[in-house]
């Protein structure tokens, strides 16, 4: 590891400890654009449905639960390894609900292939390449089935991470796009490659179904050449509420 990494760390802690300080002259003054479960809190009063949709071993749960002591957050996971690591480290949030499945477009069981660094598992991936370590097979569910079964109606934030299958988690939501979802933060990549969803193509889905673009955050630029972009993290958020 080299110093970029932990001047980088470093900084981020400092953030982190500053901006949780949760200060009347920092949520006035803090920057929108540098935290997005931050600059939700400054939109959202009391949200109480989340989704953590590729939850993996559950550090967005946590951040979440902090911001948002009061809301229930489903964190859906399906590979086995790493859904008991995730129960592990939330055991102690009575808030946190882990729950042993991934999101899609229908009810189905699929075999997933499992790479040797699991938060880029991705149901995207269909041939065996020098990565990957193995497969598995994984439950997928429809959000808005899941939803029903367990009598709610309406999600506050949801937060999706699943290489490339970002589209899958979003028509599994049925007609609850329309008026029951507030905030959706995702990843979007700027190449088009199968674990990325295409910025543009995010762009009109999100128009079409009445958000916003609020912020780009954590952008990450092409290993092989800094001039080109390859991914980052968007948050949307329904006009109605941002009028």
């Amino acid at each position: 590891m080299n110093w970029k990494f932990f001047l980088g760390k470093a900084f981020y802690k400092a953030q982190q400890t500053f901006i949780r300080s949760d200060r009347k002259f920092i949520r006035k003054n803090f920057p929108y654009g540098i935290d997005w479960m931050y600059d939700i809190k400054r939109v959202l009063k009391n949200p109480s449905v989340i989704i953590d949709a590729g939850a993996n071993i559950g550090s967005v749960s946590l951040d979440l639960n902090f911001w948002f002591p009061d809301a229930d957050i489903y964190a859906f996971e399906p590979v086995k390894e790493t859904f008991d690591i995730l129960t592990k480290n939330t055991a102690a949030k009575n808030k946190i609900h882990p729950v042993y499945k991934g999101l899609g477009t229908k009810n189905e069981k699929i075999n997933i292939f499992l790479s040797w660094e699991n938060t880029i598992n991705s149901l995207k991936i269909t041939e065996v390449n020098q990565g990957i370590m193995g497969s598995e097979e994984v439950h997928i569910i429809r959000l808005d089935e899941f939803l029903q079964q367990e009598r709610l109606t309406t999600i506050d934030i949801l937060k999706i991470d699943v290489e490339g299958f970002e589209f899958e988690v979003l028509e599994g939501c049925g007609t609850l796009i329309n008026d029951n979802i507030k905030c959706i933060y995702l990843e979007v990549g700027y190449t088009r490659e199968p674990t990325k969803v295409y910025f543009s193509d995010v762009e009109i889905f999100m128009e079409n179904n009445g958000f916003e673009l609020c912020g780009i955050y954590e952008t990450k630029r092409n290993a092989f050449s800094k001039h080109q972009l390859w991914f980052s993290n968007h948050l949307y958020i329904k006009k109605a509420l941002l009028s």
